[in-house]
């Protein structure tokens, strides 16, 4: 039987692409993490963590390099600083590993459904097993220390019941019907997410080198912790539980553990992973009133975004993805 060997498609070069820049910065975080860190126990999960992200990188160089693909840049050791004091707790680096965890279990899960070559499959399923075991380990530790934030709880349900009333959709004015679950659980995940990016920026914004990025990482942490407020309002309207406090924990060491270059980067992942997560709770959404508050900050946040991309524009640090050929810019070349 006569085997095809096809390219590598478009979706699969830019989501290998984007977890070779993105596990690049992530062995820089969680090489000072692993530096800095006071409890043990931890330890061995964030080693766990770096082994898996130079697995990843050196799977991805091999592939890249036989397809004849050139790898990109991503961040190395002039992006970090390993004698740079402790910035963040240690329960702000579970929470982190937590967070990306969750994170990485719904990309590679993407990745994997929209490859199509044997090989590439099996590499996001090997990441996806290294992500959902660094996952697991992680979620019992925090259960373990106390720490683990638990979506809020709801009373179980005592019948099956169906809508006969077009109000269940609400308004933006009025009476409004009890959350459903769904809708519940996707402002607990926005409060934790906002949570975990406003405690980055803050913690961003006490190191940066430039003042126009430690000014826009402040801007950044504001519109997080409004983010937190909203969402944290439309649980105490109905009375629910919510997510506890974040440990925001920060020390006041005003070393620069990673450069401002990463800190942009790690920025504008979070804007997308944010922007991602309204996306998904804007569909789950039926109340009127939520939909146009994840449409509210969906804008917001893009706009914040699109503010860092520009700076990093500026500085010449913003690496360009894998694009298909501009075939007006070929044309062109023979007018």
């Amino acid at each position: 039987m006569e085997h095809h060997n096809p390219k590598i498609t478009s979706a699969e070069i830019s989501m290998l692409w984007s977890t070779y820049v993105g596990d690049s910065m992530a062995i820089c975080i969680l090489s000072h993490f692993l530096q800095t860190t006071e409890d043990q126990d931890i330890n061995p999960i964030i080693e766990f963590a770096l082994e898996s992200a130079h697995d990843h990188l050196h799977l991805i160089s091999e592939l890249f390099t036989k397809e004849g693909i050139p790898l990109p840049n991503g961040f190395g050791k002039q992006d970090v600083n390993l004698q740079a004091k402790k910035l963040f707790s240690d329960v702000t680096y579970m929470r982190y590993l937590h967070h990306m965890g969750r994170t990485g279990l719904n990309t590679y899960s993407l990745a994997k459904s929209i490859s199509s070559r044997e090989d590439v499959r099996y590499l996001f399923k090997r990441f996806y097993d290294q992500t959902e075991t660094l996952y697991d380990r992680n979620t019992k530790m925090m259960q373990e220390k106390g720490v683990f934030i638990r979506s809020p709880y709801i009373s179980y349900p005592e019948k099956v019941e169906y809508i006969t009333d077009k109000s269940f959709l609400g308004g933006l004015l009025g009476h409004r019907r009890p959350l459903l679950a769904m809708e519940i659980a996707h402002c607990g995940v926005n409060i934790e997410v906002s949570n975990v990016a406003k405690t980055m920026l803050l913690g961003f914004s006490q190191v940066a080198q430039s003042k126009k990025i430690s000014d826009y990482f402040k801007e950044g942490y504001d519109l997080g912790k409004k983010m937190v407020e909203d969402f944290m309002i439309k649980l105490k309207e109905d009375d629910n539980s919510y997510p506890s406090t974040w440990d925001s924990t920060i020390t006041a060491s005003t070393e620069a553990p990673f450069s401002d270059k990463l800190m942009l980067f790690h920025t504008n992942t979070q804007s997308a992973i944010g922007i991602g997560d309204f996306g998904l709770a804007i569909a789950a959404s039926l109340r009127k009133d939520l939909a146009l508050l994840y449409e509210k900050y969906l804008l917001k946040v893009g706009a914040y975004a699109e503010d860092g991309a520009k700076i990093m524009i500026d500085h010449g640090w913003f690496e360009k993805p894998p694009q298909s050929i501009d075939r007006e810019a070929i044309r062109n070349q023979n007018k």
